[in-house]
């Protein structure tokens, strides 16, 4: 069994920049259904983003 690599720092940009991307699909999507798997996208990239700058303040 593999191991997920931990995010670091230097993801951060990354993981945003995917956010903003799968928003922007979501908003164009033309089917209902792809507009919901973009949008959850969207917001797991988010809360990775929220997740990281919270343990970096915490650090």
């Amino acid at each position: 069994m593999e191991e997920e690599r931990a995010m670091t720092r230097n993801d951060t940009p990354y993981l945003s920049d995917r956010s903003f991307v799968e928003a922007v699909r979501a908003i164009q999507a033309d089917h209902p259904a792809a507009a919901a798997v973009h949008q959850e996208m969207c917001l797991l990239y988010t809360g990775r983003v929220l997740a990281d700058l919270l343990r970096g303040r915490r650090g």
